[in-house]
């Protein structure tokens, strides 16, 4: 081996090299040219330098979906690169990705704040979003870098405008235009300023007109041309203009919309959809584009062909992702949920991590009755997608069914934070308030409500409700009636509006409110309560479930008609009627907690406990994921006498529900009155004070606590507050006595426990009392 190397090494050294010098000097060049193509090739800043190049050719061209992915290649080479962050957004923005443009820009602007273009487009979509604070940010940023900024003083513009301001408004957008004339959004922007002034119309005409002319490849400066021609009815007019936009552009999928939009304005809907049909075979590379009359069909409530339709795309596009999501959304909403179940097992199997495939998936089980499945898989979805309010929406909706309420409400409270136009979440966060009786709370998401939707009657609704709880009655009328000039068809002001007329005592007009609601909504148990309540009022039973029966007959299917219907019954003593109605609810809605509840309060009145105890266990056993019902099982149980089955049934409360502060509460009390860890009592009475804020129950148990670790001053505040809330509970009074003996004040201690004998002579609170009270001497 030695030998052959040494004759190897020789003849390169000697004769080969000097017989071919020339060769040898090319054969040097072209493996220097190689070695320094290859470092090129291996080296990233390169690389990504030429997907960001690759991609502004695609988008050139209008070829955004292809630029996105030479974007996004730039990107997995290396995240911190700004510019392939604000070029994917504009792709995304073309492809009317909207979120995830928004989130392309936020990246961009913080990796590059000298970026004022990606501050102003981020400034523009916030202001679009609702976030008009965080669009101030970025408008204030430019402008403090860059005062003579154009596009910042539109900005600026357009951000006074949505606040009211217009005179504000209008000194910007004519700053603006005296630093760029020539720039076409700018006539844009003072157009849609004045657009709401009639007497303006010449001016924005001609401003509109301008916007054009200076950018004749603008095919948003035509789409507002034409909106303001659609505004005045100026068919022909509007039509060419849209032409001209999908000449200009014909992958726009708003100029389609818009030229759809002009047929139906003129009732011709067999051309809107020709438009719409012909756009979805043209645009089938966009991901909305190719959904835009399936869109169409379910936005106007044509669920039938919207779901054929779908069904269509489907069949044709069996890998394109939007296509399918879908898909199963309409199916979903159509209550199909087998055919949606499969459909999701198909796209789980290769799309398991897209967060959109996930949160569908968390959908289905949520309405199959899986619950613990569902938040596991709409946590997963959220994990991989922190900032998708749609997601955070349906994680709420899910923790809610399971009975978590803590994090139904943090779930909620970032997707009306991500999403504050998003109405969903915010009213639900209304409910959450309103079930505690947090008037605080329903006073925040009112005035959030109406910050984001100025004329969403619901947020008029809520701050009345607040206002009636603070004795402010005109304010609350006020509002309703704010409400009702907004939305004349929605219920839920007339109900808010009657209850205010019987709290009046204006009973007739308060009733027929009532009516006019439950008129809107044939369905409005709350409405029907009101008006059996009324019936009541004026000894009239029997118009009562007439009414009743009645409503029953118009909406048959209503579970908590028949709740109702029970009660009535149980007040006539029509003990085996009212278990029929309740059973009868059972069987409408097996969801129906008030209707078990009512059922299992008969069964007690009769003195069977154990049948109503089987009957929770039955609902307990549909619903294994929900706490409350356990805990419920539990008080039962323990008013049974059988406080180890209680405990047990506490316990597993918690276990689905580490916050569920009935179990919390009464599982802490139990330890208290067993002698057993005070340290994890006192922890669980302050996870349930927690859940139950306004409870005097659950103040009562803290305050216990108190008292057992020896933190008297803090048992008597927390049992003076439970005293007032309800001062005929023995026990409250029993505590309160205890603690006062202890800080020494023998009068106070002597008057609560006299008090705890007198409301309760039999009770063991009254015979731990007296024993208490002989022991003051």
């Amino acid at each position: 081996m030695e030998n052959r190397g040494k004759a190897f090494q020789s003849s390169f050294n000697g004769g080969w090299r000097l017989r071919n010098h020339s060769a040898a000097l090319g054969a040097v060049a072209l493996f220097l040219s190689l070695a320094l193509l290859s470092g090129c090739h291996r080296d990233p800043n390169v690389r990504k330098h030429k997907y960001l190049e690759s991609g502004e050719r695609y988008s050139a061209q209008g070829k955004y979906k292809e630029a996105a992915i030479q974007f996004s290649n730039a990107l997995k080479i290396d995240k911190n690169f700004a510019e392939a962050h604000y070029d994917l957004a504009q792709a995304y923005l073309h492809m009317g990705a909207l979120s995830a443009a928004y989130g392309e820009l936020l990246h961009a602007a913080d990796l590059q704040p000298t970026n004022y273009k990606a501050r102003i487009d981020l400034g523009n979509m916030q202001l679009a979003g609702g976030r008009i604070d965080d669009a101030q940010t970025q408008a204030n940023a430019v402008i403090a870098a860059q005062p003579n900024n154009a596009d910042a003083h539109a900005l600026l513009a357009r951000i006074a405008a949505r606040r009211g301001e217009k005179d504000l408004a209008l000194t910007e957008i004519h700053r603006a235009l005296e630093l760029a004339p020539n720039e076409g959004a700018l006539h844009e922007t003072l157009a849609l300023l004045e657009v709401g002034d009639p007497a303006q119309n010449s001016l924005v005409e001609q401003e509109m007109k301008k916007s054009v002319a200076l950018d004749s490849k603008s095919v948003n400066a035509k789409l507002l041309l034409a909106a303001f021609y659609i505004k005045n009815s100026r068919w022909p007019e509007a039509e060419q203009t849209c032409w001209s936009a999908i000449a200009t552009d014909p992958k726009s999928l708003g100029a389609r919309k818009t030229l759809a939009e002009v047929f139906l304005k003129q009732g011709n809907q067999a051309r809107a959809e020709q438009v719409l049909r012909q756009a979805s075979s043209d645009l089938a590379d966009n991901p909305q584009g190719v959904l835009v009359l399936a869109d169409y069909y379910a936005s106007t409530g044509q669920i039938d062909k919207a779901k054929a339709e779908f069904a269509s795309l489907a069949q044709k596009y069996p890998k394109n992702l939007p296509v399918q999501e879908g898909y199963v959304r309409i199916l979903i909403e159509v209550k199909d949920y087998a055919r949606a179940q499969s459909v999701v097992a198909e796209l789980m199997k290769k799309n398991s991590k897209d967060p959109q495939v996930a949160v569908l998936n968390g959908i289905v089980l949520l309405n199959n009755g899986k619950t613990a499945d569902a938040v596991n898989a709409l946590q997963d979805a959220v994990n991989n997608a922190p900032k998708d309010a749609f997601i955070q929406f349906w994680l709420g909706k899910a923790a809610q069914a399971k009975g978590d309420s803590g994090l139904a409400e943090t779930s909620f409270r970032q997707a009306a934070q991500l999403n504050p136009r998003g109405l969903g979440a915010q009213e639900e966060l209304a409910h959450i308030a309103m079930q505690r009786g947090d008037m605080n709370m329903l006073a925040d998401v009112a005035d959030k409500t109406l910050t984001a939707a100025p004329r969403f009657p619901g947020g008029y609704v809520w701050r009345a409700m607040v206002e009636l709880k603070r004795n402010a009655p005109d304010k609350a009328e006020a509002d309703l009636k704010t409400a009702i000039s907004a939305a004349p068809q929605s219920p839920q002001a007339y109900l808010v509006l009657g209850d205010l007329r019987f709290s009046q005592k204006r009973l007739p007009e308060g009733a027929a409110l009532l009516q006019q609601s439950l008129d809107r909504d044939p369905n409005s148990v709350p409405a029907m309560r009101g008006l059996i309540a009324y019936d009541l009022s004026r000894k009239q039973p029997a118009q009562a479930l007439a009414r009743l029966n009645a409503q029953i007959a118009k909406s048959p299917n209503n579970s908590g008609f028949y709740d109702l219907l029970a009660q009535l019954q149980i007040g006539g003593k029509n003990f085996d009627q009212a278990a029929a109605a309740a059973q009868k609810a059972m069987q409408l809605n097996p969801n129906d907690g008030e209707a078990v509840g009512l059922y299992a309060q008969l069964q007690m009145q009769r003195g069977q406990a154990a049948s109503a105890i089987g009957a929770w266990q039955r609902w307990a056993q549909a619903h294994p994921s929900n706490a409350g019902v356990l805990a419920l099982l539990g008080t039962m149980e323990e008013s049974s006498g059988n406080t180890r089955q209680a405990e047990a049934y506490y316990k597993q409360a918690l276990q689905i529900q580490s916050s569920q502060p009935v179990a919390a509460n009464n599982l802490a009390y139990l330890m208290l009155q067993n002698g057993e860890n005070v340290d994890v009592a006192l922890s669980l009475a302050e996870t349930a004070r927690r859940g139950m804020p306004n409870s005097p129950d659950s103040a009562d148990t803290l305050a216990w606590a108190y008292y057992c670790k020896g933190t008297y001053g803090f048992a008597r505040d927390l049992l003076e507050d439970a005293v007032k809330a309800d001062g005929n509970n023995p026990t409250t009074q029993y505590h309160l006595g205890m603690v006062y003996s202890k800080l020494g004040d023998r009068h106070s201690a002597a008057l609560h426990l006299k008090k705890a004998i007198s409301l309760a002579p039999d009770s063991p609170a009254a015979k731990q009392a007296q024993t208490a009270l002989q022991g003051l001497g």
